[in-house]
């Protein structure tokens, strides 16, 4: 972890400041979790608004909860997730209009498009010097070229990420990990660029005991489940969680007769997926129980939680399944052993391997219950909400 100042700029007040956050999408997963938090905690003391793309596909549970918390919020409608030379182009002039209307003292930005278009509308803001100063953080919720790409396609997203934080002030990653992919890669400058782990609240999470999640699923009390919340996003590895439970299907191996598997959540990649499982015959084993608004909620349903990813920054739902006191099997990418340290706090496993899930999949009945109880242990003393925004306001406070 870096020690981001030997003085204590946490006691520093961050009060009377006006804070832009942007993020590409309004749809619930890791980046919006940590926006709603940030925003939430900062809007005590600061004015705060909140910028979002994806117009067209809007999620009721992040802009609802923005509502209760009366922070203003700003349709960004060219900005989407994919890349689009003409849609990218008008987003960056819709970004440059908000700086202008908002006259901002700190810009935050999450995902890499807006990192990138967000800081060249920072840096074209500037270039007007009647313009209140605008300062730029980034946070990194896991770097785009560190996922299974060509070597064309990673030189392009370092690229870009070279060009957005040579503007930015300062770069948030979520996981040490990140930050030093960053460092070796030459991103950006070693003192510009800052860990501070996902945090989330440990006292107030209200998750459903067992019995009544599995009723509110729907779900077979004489059933036990390995279960995944993820979007169904490529880097989220569905697909090697498909082809693991066919080679058990294949060795006919009892795990089958004892156990299914529930997917909670939606997205691109939601009907390829459904199509392997079809192909592959497997849907007796195979439940998917689409996006639940407060997924988490859920999570005592599941013998196992289950994250096959291969990319990740530093992932909620681990901590959530941590204090649920639900055993974990996880790929080692990411923040991810920043959370689990292999059988002592759960199961490290290799990822885009199919065979190494396989093999978690039967160690996992055997499992130590002590595991359970160290991560349990690890989440509350380490991973804590408190923690992120005490940390968060000392990097914002070295910007003023």
């Amino acid at each position: 972890m870096t020690n981001i100042s030997q003085k204590d700029n946490s006691k520093k007040d961050l009060k009377g400041k006006k804070i832009l956050y942007i993020v590409t999408q309004s749809k619930w997963g890791g980046a919006q979790k940590y926006t709603l938090e940030l925003a939430k905690y900062f809007s005590k003391d600061n004015e705060v608004h909140i910028a979002y793309g994806e117009e067209n596909n809007e999620d009721s549970q992040f802009l609802k909860a923005l509502k209760k918390l009366d922070i203003k919020t700003i349709a960004i409608p060219y900005l989407v997730r994919r890349i689009d030379m003409a849609k990218d182009y008008l987003a960056l002039m819709e970004m440059l209009k908000i700086y202008n209307a908002g006259h901002y003292d700190l810009g935050h930005l999450n995902s890499s498009k807006v990192g990138l278009l967000g800081s060249l509308a920072a840096r074209m803001y500037a270039a007007n010097l009647v313009n209140t100063p605008l300062r730029i953080v980034y946070t990194a919720h896991g770097f785009v070229f560190n996922e299974p790409l060509s070597k064309f396609r990673k030189k392009i997203y370092k690229f870009s990420e070279k060009i957005s934080t040579s503007i930015q002030h300062l770069v948030i990653t979520v996981s040490e990990a990140d930050r030093q992919s960053a460092i070796d890669n030459e991103i950006t400058q070693e003192q510009k660029i800052f860990t501070i782990h996902n945090g989330i609240e440990i006292d107030t999470q209200d998750f459903y005991d067992r019995e009544t999640a599995l009723e509110k699923l729907n779900l077979d009390k004489n059933k036990k489940y390995f279960g995944t919340i993820a979007s169904f996003y490529k880097t989220k590895g569905y697909e090697y969680l498909i082809e693991a439970i066919k080679i058990l299907k294949d060795e006919k191996s009892p795990i089958l007769d004892q156990y299914q598997w529930i997917l909670i959540g939606d997205g691109p990649q939601l009907d390829n997926i459904k199509t392997k499982v079809k192909e592959h015959e497997l849907e007796s084993y195979i439940k998917f129980l689409g996006a639940k608004d407060k997924a988490h909620k859920y999570i005592k349903a599941f013998d196992a939680f289950v994250l096959p990813s291969v990319k990740e920054g530093l992932p909620y739902t681990l901590l959530e399944a941590g204090l649920a006191k639900v055993p974990i099997i996880a790929t080692r990418v990411g923040g991810v052993a920043e959370i689990i340290e292999d059988q002592k706090t759960g199961l490290l496993i290799t990822p885009a391997n199919p065979l190494s899930l396989t093999k978690a999949f039967d160690a996992i009945k055997n499992l130590d219950q002590n595991i359970i109880e160290n991560n349990y242990q690890n989440i509350k003393n380490n991973f804590s909400l408190q923690k992120t925004l005490i940390k968060t306001k000392e990097v914002y406070n070295k910007l003023f």
